[in-house]
């Protein structure tokens, strides 16, 4: 066994294999790959295998894409058989939300490029006669997807490495992984491996190997039920392998297993997790005891929508531990806090993710970035979370895999965790919440006179009017919302002004008291993040970033300090609220609150000012994402219910009111303000049509490759007006329609809603250079129906500004 190496991949399962061999593709071949056991003893061994193009959205689907693409010549690259079967695949819809969602599928395959469609149910009958087509109203078909051999995907990927000049050992558990000064020190059974990397691929032992260097992973085993039957006569008779299906009804798919019928069941309630203390060591293809209490309403519809197999017998039960996060989204990425250490685990679907998580992972390594925008699977979106939430959530993520996924759903397993104090006065006037970094947010508040519940959907159902109120109140009289989701840190020290100057596009605030929004790029010119500036003392700066940002920008900082700068970097988001005040009447409700002159001239746009209001001490600053004339007022949490019940009653006679995120959105989507849909780090900020925020007079990290295009991609950010829906009036964009021109794809939709204000359904969409040219006319793909779509110039509401800088 070598002694150093470049890489250590700590896991033979799928993903450590799939790594290993991409690390090769990308030049390092001096790499090492330790499993404990056998290579795929872990979960990939009891994998069944599937991979679907039917995904929601782009990266996963690309994801998939790769997979299917990759395993169809992995045999001739590495002379390894996977046994890839490729019948198709029908996912079912009973509803007419079921239906939406099929239809919000379609995009995607389009503009990725894989044959995707949406059947009826004599289609369905025709692709599948096997098949109950009761109640079906729709099924999308997606020809070319299927099933690989779990063993065999991973062998391949292992010989191919190995070819390359990578080493495997097995049998060899890893017991220590210890910081260095230039990287880490693995010792294992057999020896110790000196380091620049390592990776934590080890799936249900992840959590056990990140608590060797101190941190953990949140992620849980969770057991799933796969059944393979008797030969099926009728299968063997036709000759042609039966596509594979998904059916929520089922909760679970249903597919063609050689002679045999292979049901797998994710049951939608008393899902049950392993190994809660740890997985023991010494554990090698383990399995558990089958619970047909546990499926058993599922395998009775199993065998109602595939008669052929109910009156078989069932030859084998497969029940196994499969890693599961708190949000359908694996880990992958930088671990949080630690240098030059990487996961790669939290996968519930190994086969179908393994191969991209490895592509962009290896080149996340060996280059420094990525190609695909993987930022929700970034190991850095946690850091709040508790071992007891990462098991509620975890459970509840399985139960959800085979349930109808709308746009604003939310899950409520192990709510809230992180709360402001107006978490309680704003559930009180009937806020529906959502969740952004653990934090709860209001998204929209339910009138009297309906019923108080949430009502996720496509298309604009009862949220719709209330929001519209919510609108209103802020452009015309004035709104607050609670935004302490916010990250906010300190920044102080003797260097401080030198490190932000050094990472940020734009410059610095030069005056105590303003403020300067800027970006972090990386060292290859894509975003890393957006931050606001305020500047509080020569070496005392704030900083705000976006919600998700808490972990991820703290460890992006901290990591860039150069050893001889002295800065200290605080983290102020647990302690401080902040309170949105926005609209005309912004200024008389806090000119009645406060003995400060809130006047334009003294309190002037993108400044802010320590003072009190409501009694109360406050950082006021005066920027908003709203459109609209206002103020953010930070307050330590234990006056911020003081400083809200001060200014509802102080503004009563004004028409206060509250808004949430619903509205936030439709108000920003007017003034054509971006959010981190738009600012990915597959982009650059050209891309993103931020120029005038990057300086040309300075350096900063990024600033030398800031013009050229990132790695695999020239797009553009278009801002665009829908034309109104003939089949669909009530439906604007979410994200992930495809864009058309002259009948080919040339972008997708990051995000979208109704301008209430300006009467327009809006969108923002990535898309080829020529297409995001202002006056050009496209066609945006919204639940099956092509709506033209004009690209627009300027922000469709108050493009001069004059309302924020009233």
């Amino acid at each position: 066994m070598r002694t150093t190496a470049r890489v250590v991949v700590i896991g033979g399962g799928i993903h450590g294999a799939s790594l290993l061999w991409h690390l090769a593709q990308e030049g390092w071949s001096d790499c090492v790959l330790v499993e404990k056991a056998e290579l795929t003893s872990g979960s990939t061994w009891h994998a069944a295998g599937q991979i679907t193009r039917s995904v929601g959205d782009y990266t996963t689907a690309a994801f998939h894409h790769y997979a299917l693409e990759l395993y169809a010549g992995l045999e001739a690259q590495t002379g390894q058989a996977v046994s890839l079967h490729t019948p198709g695949g029908l996912r079912v819809a009973y509803t007419p939300d079921e239906v939406d969602a099929l239809k919000a599928q379609i995009g995607i395959g389009a503009y990725i490029g894989y044959p995707i469609e949406l059947v009826g149910p004599s289609d369905l009958a025709e692709l599948n006669p096997f098949y109950d087509t009761t109640d079906v109203r729709a099924a999308i078909w997606t020809e070319g997807e299927g099933h690989v051999d779990p063993s065999g995907a991973t062998m391949a990927f292992i010989a191919g490495a190995r070819a390359a000049g990578a080493e495997v050992v097995r049998r060899n558990r890893v017991l220590e992984v210890n910081p260095t000064s230039d990287g880490w020190s693995v010792v294992t059974e057999k020896g110790t491996i000196d380091c620049e990397h390592v990776v934590d691929a080890a799936g249900c032992y992840a959590d056990q190997v990140a608590q060797l260097s101190g941190f953990r992973v949140p992620q849980a085993n969770v057991l799933h039920h796969y059944l393979v039957t008797d030969p099926v006569p009728e299968f063997i008779e036709r000759g042609i392998e039966m596509p594979v299906m998904r059916d929520n009804r089922v909760a679970g798919y249903i597919r063609q297993e050689q002679e045999a019928g292979l049901i797998g069941i994710y049951e939608h309630r008393g899902a049950e997790a392993a190994w809660l203390d740890g997985v023991p060591w010494d554990a090698e293809n383990p399995l558990f005891d089958e619970d047909y209490d546990l499926i058993g309403d599922f395998l009775e519809e199993s065998f109602r929508r595939v008669p052929v197999l109910a009156d078989l017998g069932i030859r084998r039960v497969v029940r196994g531990a499969i890693t599961h996060t708190t949000d359908s989204h694996m880990l992958l990425g930088p671990a949080p806090g630690v240098r030059n250490y990487w996961l790669n685990t939290g996968s519930s679907i190994g086969l179908a993710w393994g191969p991209g998580a490895g592509r962009e992972l290896a080149r996340w390594i060996v280059h420094g970035e990525t190609e695909l925008n993987i930022r929700h699977y970034d190991p850095r979106r946690y850091g709040w979370i508790t071992p007891e939430h990462t098991l509620a959530k975890a459970l509840e993520d399985y139960e959800w895999m085979f349930r109808c996924h709308l746009p604003g759903e939310e899950r409520f397993a192990h709510r809230p965790v992180r709360t402001s104090p107006l978490y309680d006065r704003l559930a009180e006037k009937r806020a529906i919440f959502t969740q952004a970094f653990g934090w709860e947010q209001p998204k929209w508040f339910v009138p009297e006179d309906l019923p108080f519940e949430d009502d996720p959907g496509y298309r604009r159902t009862s949220w719709f009017d209330p929001v519209r109120a919510e609108t209103q109140a802020v452009r015309e009289r004035v709104g607050l919302m609670d935004l302490s989701a916010f990250s906010k840190f300190e920044v102080r020290g003797p260097d401080s002004a030198t490190f932000l100057d050094r990472m940020v596009t734009n410059r610095l605030p030069k005056t105590d008291g303003r403020m300067a929004l800027a970006y972090v790029l990386t060292a290859t010119g894509r975003i890393e993040t957006e931050v606001t500036i305020t500047r509080l003392a020569a070496d005392h700066f704030y900083v705000i970033s976006g919600p998700m940002g808490e972990t991820r920008d703290l460890d992006w900082f901290d990591q860039h300090i150069e050893a001889n700068e002295d800065v200290t970097i605080t983290d102020r988001s647990t302690e401080l609220g902040v309170l949105v005040v926005a609209g005309p009447q912004s200024r008389e409700l806090l000119a009645r609150c406060t003995e400060t002159d809130m006047s334009g001239e003294a309190f002037k746009w993108l400044s802010g000012q320590e003072i009190e209001v409501c009694g109360v001490p406050v950082r006021a600053l005066r920027v908003g994402f709203t459109g609209a004339l206002g103020w953010e007022l930070h307050v330590e949490f234990e006056h911020m219910l003081t400083l809200y019940d001060g200014l509802w009653a102080a503004g009563a006679d004004l028409g206060v009111a509250d808004f949430g995120s619903y509205a936030l959105n439709s108000l920003r989507m007017e003034k054509a303000y971006l959010t981190r849909h738009e600012l990915t780090h597959d982009i650059g900020p050209r891309q993103a049509g931020v120029d005038r925020f990057l300086r040309t007079d300075k350096e900063y990290l990024g600033s030398p490759v800031v013009d050229s295009p990132p790695r695999g991609n020239d797009w553009r950010l278009a801002y665009m007006q829908l034309a109104p829906s003939a089949d669909a009036p009530d439906a604007d964009c979410h994200g992930g329609e495809g864009v058309f021109r002259d009948g080919r794809a040339v972008g997708l939709v990051t995000s979208g809603g109704y301008g209430y204000t300006v009467g327009k359904s809006l969108a923002f969409a990535y898309v080829d250079p020529k297409s995001a040219e202002p006056g050009t006319e496209l066609d945006v793909l919204v639940l099956g129906e092509r709506r033209t779509a004009t690209v627009l110039a300027e922000p469709a509401y108050d493009p001069a500004n004059a309302d924020l800088r009233a």
